[in-house]
């Protein structure tokens, strides 16, 4: 499978899951934390029953994240039963996991289509207009002097981010910084990324 000819699903969860699917605890698992993640996805509170009941073994909250965030961004794109049913497949899962998976995700699309439930189904609803980050490219490039000195040598970074708008359309951002500037972004990132992991009630999710 060509990864990055997915541009729906985040390619760390693509390569996450195509890692995942032939070992025998997700194969034997897949359905309970599957299970799982529609209960919480579904209620106002968490459930972690199926989670803590898995827990000993190291690769329960990994799996559990990966078919999280798949099931999200499936959910937020608005998947067709058949692009879904592809992915699994190209991940490499059998045919009785993808009919399993199928089987809820059907079950949950009716349950936030019904207006009782427009609270919950405004959770997949992106609030904010921030393009969605589909891949990054990057590239090292040495300055070995400028119109002002002879000799520079520095490390200038070149990042592309490779997004998509609210209304699908592709959109390239490109920025340029040092190796010290780089290293910043990563720490704030980093910084961001625990704050919100701490605030939030999903203390499973790591």
């Amino acid at each position: 499978m060509n990864i990055q000819e997915n541009k729906n699903i985040p390619e760390e969860v693509s390569k996450g899951l195509s890692q995942f699917a032939k070992d025998p605890f997700t194969q034997q698992n897949f359905d309970k934390l599957s299970k799982c993640v529609f209960m919480n996805l579904a209620g106002e509170q968490n459930n972690t029953k199926i989670l803590d009941q898995l827990n000993t073994e190291p690769q329960t909250n990994e799996l559990f994240n990966l078919i999280l965030l798949f099931t999200v961004q499936c959910i937020k794109l608005q998947l067709m039963e058949i692009e879904i049913t592809t992915n699994l497949y190209d991940y490499g899962f059998e045919q009785t996991i993808v009919d399993g998976f199928i089987k809820k995700y059907n079950q949950f699309r009716q349950f936030i289509n019904d207006p009782d439930n427009a609270i919950i189904a405004s959770n997949f609803e992106s609030k904010i207009g921030f393009n969605y980050l589909v891949d990054v490219d990057w590239q090292q490039e040495i300055v070995v002097s400028s119109k002002y000195a002879n000799k520079v040598y520095q490390e200038i970074y070149k990042i592309q981010l490779h997004t998509k708008t609210i209304d699908n359309k592709d959109r390239d951002i490109m920025f340029k910084c040092t190796l010290p500037q780089l290293i910043e972004i990563n720490n704030q990132l980093g910084m961001m990324v625990k704050n919100i992991e701490s605030s939030s009630d999903l203390k499973h999710l790591k």
